[in-house]
């Protein structure tokens, strides 16, 4: 397990994903969020929000509403974000990928911490973007991920399948069966193996393929390593980085994904599995989604 805060001061975290920050904004004013504010600082806690909360509110597709909720998010909230999915994952890495990490402030400096930054320090402000492109990445990024719901219902992948991966002849139990942990002690659970193959599978995507919107640090991890490749990277990841698919960022992902496709699958999946990350990080996580309590 990874420590459970990596921050080096005194303030407690306490981080919402977008389902209670909706629920907490029910039948309350900005001068509650205010008060609300105040009164967790007194008590040294720092109500905080992720790069990935924000961008499942600006996928609110209502002008009005989303704009209702980021203002009341800019009075309730802490200045700073926590890092981005990417700023928590290439750290994780580069400290050897280790039970217990080292202690590091966790503040993202990603694009959209930059502005939300500013928003906070002017609360008139609000965030300009092409909501179009944004939910169009999203929503892209979100397709791609529904080949895990093909994973989950135990049909193989061929990676070749999936356009980000064009070129790799072979199968995703091939790749988790060259895991050098999975040669030395082999995998006779059924539910272990399939962990393994969705973990793996977003290490793909996220790591080797840059499906993430504050992806720079992966370009810049990947730059140093002067490969360009997605498929050299798949193979990278195997043979040198294979503790990240039973350890870390991405088998939360992969547990909170599995949970929640038992049913038709749903494209909020890749949102959840992602405010899965934070669960290691912070002191609380607030919810309203059941799946957490896993």
């Amino acid at each position: 397990m990874l420590s459970n805060k990596l921050l080096s001061d005194n303030m407690n975290i306490w981080y919402f994903e977008t389902s209670a920050v909706n629920e907490f904004m029910k039948g309350r004013t900005i001068q509650d969020a205010l008060a609300t504010k105040n009164f967790q600082l007194d008590k040294e806690r720092d109500w905080r929000l992720s790069p990935v909360t924000l961008w499942e509110i600006l996928m609110t597709s209502n002008e009005s509403r989303r704009e209702e909720i980021i203002y009341f998010c800019q009075h309730l909230f802490g200045r700073e974000l926590l890092p981005s999915p990417a700023e928590l994952i290439i750290p994780y890495i580069q400290q050897g990928m280790p039970k217990v990490e080292k202690v590091r402030e966790l503040v993202s400096t990603s694009a959209i911490a930059n502005t939300w930054r500013d928003l906070i320090d002017d609360r008139n402000k609000t965030f300009i973007l092409d909501h179009d492109d944004l939910r169009g990445k999203i929503r892209h990024i979100q397709s791609i991920t529904q080949d895990i719901d093909s994973i989950i219902k135990n049909e193989e992948l061929p990676i070749a399948s999936t356009l980000a991966f064009t070129g790799m002849d072979c199968s995703l139990s091939s790749l988790v069966n060259a895991l050098p942990f999975v040669k030395e002690d082999g995998i006779t659970d059924r539910r272990e193996l399939l962990t393994y193959k969705v973990s793996l599978y977003y290490i793909m995507l996220i790591l080797c393929a840059e499906a993430e919107l504050e992806n720079e640090v992966i370009k810049d991890f990947w730059s140093e390593k002067k490969i360009d490749s997605t498929i050299d990277r798949v193979h990278y990841v195997v043979e040198n980085l294979s503790t990240l698919v039973h350890r870390g960022p991405f088998i939360a992902m992969s547990l909170m994904t599995i949970s929640q496709t038992s049913g038709k699958y749903s494209r909020g999946v890749w949102f959840d599995s992602m405010h899965s990350i934070y669960m290691t990080y912070v002191d609380k996580l607030f919810t309203c989604d059941g799946h957490f309590e896993g």
